[in-house]
């Protein structure tokens, strides 16, 4: 059980409103042996009530940390997950929790992966625009007639699944690529887009899904930092062409 000890797994909570549900989430997350949660924006504070449902895991909630934006927690992320239980007009990788693919699993595993699993708001989950920003969708299968989760069960369930893969011996063989983070992701879209809109080729105005299928793609591709500095100068040579 203490190999999963190093491998670098955070548990974010967007906007939570109930600090019962921070509490149990905290508790979930020491349950399968991992450390570390965190608030985006919390709509109430880490109360006593938070505390009582924590019970042993009370060092969960006092490390927890606090992010004032959805950006700002993703950003040194190179593996994210966003948890959904609606479909999306604009379809995304995505695997029932208890079914994801072994290279990603062995992602999952390198010590050199930084991992996200994102939790939306009880009452409406995660934006369009915030699943977008994250590589992979996690569904749980349930009752068609109503799968909606309470967000702490939920997070025992897919904490329950990561720590039998982080757990597992031998099976899976860590990937050592050093992935890009979020943040450079995002720099590389935006990079991209300047291109794009230099040579006419995108008009933010007419082609409002461009940006969404080019997100899509570059986080599909999993690029490395090697592969992420070819692009970007590959793009350079562009602007400065066109200059």
């Amino acid at each position: 059980m203490n190999k999963k000890n190093n491998i670098d797994i955070e548990f974010i909570l967007v906007e939570p409103s109930h600090p019962g549900n921070i509490g149990a989430c905290a508790r979930a997350i020491k349950n399968m042996g991992f450390k570390k949660l965190a608030l985006v924006n919390p709509r109430k504070e880490i109360s006593e009530e938070a505390f009582h449902r924590a019970k042993g895991a009370k060092d969960i909630l006092e490390n927890a940390t606090i992010y004032d934006s959805f950006e700002e927690a993703l950003k040194e992320k190179n593996l994210i997950f966003a948890t959904s239980a609606r479909e999306r007009t604009i379809s995304w990788p995505t695997f029932s929790v208890h079914k994801i693919d072994d290279e990603v699993k062995n992602e999952i595993c390198s010590l050199k992966s930084k991992t996200a699993v994102v939790f939306g708001r009880e009452d409406n989950g995660l934006s369009n625009k915030e699943l977008q920003k994250c590589h992979y969708h996690l569904i749980i299968p349930a009752n068609d007639e109503y799968s909606s989760l309470n967000l702490s069960h939920a997070l025992q369930i897919v904490s329950f699944e990561l720590m039998k893969i982080v757990t597992t011996e031998n099976k899976f063989m860590p990937d050592e690529k050093e992935f890009v983070t979020s943040e450079e992701n995002e720099k590389l879209i935006s990079h991209l887009m300047e291109v794009l809109k230099k040579i006419d080729f995108y008009d933010p105005k007419s082609s409002k899904q461009v940006r969404v299928r080019i997100e899509r793609l570059i986080k599909k591709s999993r690029l490395d930092k090697l592969e992420m500095g070819i692009l970007r100068g590959f793009l350079s040579k562009i602007m400065d062409f066109e200059k």
